[in-house]
């Protein structure tokens, strides 16, 4: 049970005010071979066939799922790392210290966020892990290195995974 955002949001403030400084290096699809993908719950039949494209292309695929209790959370047969909502956050919106150390521990060449700041938590994790090559769908408070901006109205993950893919594979090594 979160007692409240004001703290998770700080800091979420704070660390996209960082993110200009950090180091940053772009790649290509082509220079990519690890990958974390991160996405909601409730998006997961839409996410699965971008995890098993992104597979076919010979990349290593580790996925993060928010979800926010435990009635959200499908079945599935992947491997992932489930942030709950419910379980997994503490009192002040943080998420706990060894799911941290898990998330932390996943090596990738570049993120896709497809949660955003809808899951504070998850963003919070997103913004401080040592990846160097950060990508998402643009929001407020948004601190990636790639950012994609939905025509309005448009928020499908599948298109936008698919604009993604194609500037990815357009960035000059």
């Amino acid at each position: 049970m979160i007692l409240t955002n004001y703290f998770i949001n700080r800091e979420l403030k704070r660390l996209a005010s960082q993110s200009a400084s950090r180091l940053h290096q772009y790649r290509s699809l082509r220079d990519v071979h690890k990958v974390l993908f991160i996405c909601d719950a409730k998006d997961w039949n839409k996410a699965r066939p971008c995890i098993e494209r992104l597979k076919a292309m010979n990349k290593v695929v580790n996925t993060a799922v928010y979800a926010p209790t435990a009635k959200d959370v499908p079945t599935w047969v992947s491997n992932y790392l489930l942030l709950r909502a419910d379980r997994d956050i503490n009192l002040w919106g943080f998420p706990d210290k060894s799911l941290q150390r898990q998330f932390y521990g996943l090596n990738a060449d570049v993120i896709i966020d497809f949660t955003g700041e809808k899951s504070a938590a998850m963003y919070y994790l997103v913004l401080k892990h040592p990846s160097t090559f950060k990508a998402g769908v643009k929001s407020e408070l948004s601190a990636y290195d790639f950012s994609l901006i939905p025509t309005s109205g448009n928020s499908d993950l599948t298109y936008n995974f698919n604009q993604l893919l194609n500037y990815l594979q357009s960035i000059a090594s």
